[in-house]
């Protein structure tokens, strides 16, 4: 099924929608999480299952079928990400480390947010497969094996890419921030 017909069914029918969705993206989801969670397989796990809750939750957010896969996607790493942010805080607590203050943390919230955005163009600048190899591999958190199996070639060819694609990002913000 199609981003699109999955779409029209979670709007018609959101159990029915959820289900087929759960059964066609999991997993996805599930790599996603894992990929980031490696030490913790019940809380990616846990995860998984929040990532779907909030897709379920947010559902009218998003305006476009399209992107639904991408929407998930987005939601399946944010919610890893907090959750291994959430563990860091966990141990910085038992080791009596105090947390950074309120504000600081917004303005560095801020700081990242643009840092973000200025990386996501730098990468539309890579070319293909090289972007790709790149964007599984630091955003759905691929092993260099699963990359070299998947693009046909050895581990050492992977980190070759993966290296002068981080060397041209690299000169790429270097230019831009000049």
């Amino acid at each position: 099924m199609d981003d699109a017909a999955l779409y029209k069914l979670l709007k018609q029918d959101a159990d029915a929608g959820m289900r087929a969705c759960i059964k066609q993206y999991y997993a996805l989801v599930y790599s996603i999480c894992s990929g980031i969670l490696r030490r913790h397989p019940q809380d990616a796990e846990e995860c998984v299952n929040m990532s779907f809750l909030r897709l379920w939750q947010t559902l009218d957010k998003l305006e476009e079928p399209r992107h639904l896969r991408a929407y998930l996607c987005c939601i399946s790493r944010n919610t890893a990400i907090s959750r291994c942010r959430a563990l860091r805080r966990d141990i910085q607590h038992l080791a009596n480390t105090e947390p950074e203050t309120a504000d600081a943390d917004f303005l560095l919230m801020l700081d990242r947010r643009a840092d973000a955005e200025r990386l996501q163009a730098a990468i539309m600048t890579l070319k293909e497969p090289d972007r790709e190899i790149f964007v599984r591999k630091y955003y759905y958190m691929e092993s260099m094996q699963a990359l070299a199996k998947r693009f046909g070639v050895p581990v050492k060819t992977i980190d070759n890419i993966l290296y002068r694609s981080k060397r041209r990002l690299r000169n790429v913000l270097k230019e831009e921030s000049i």
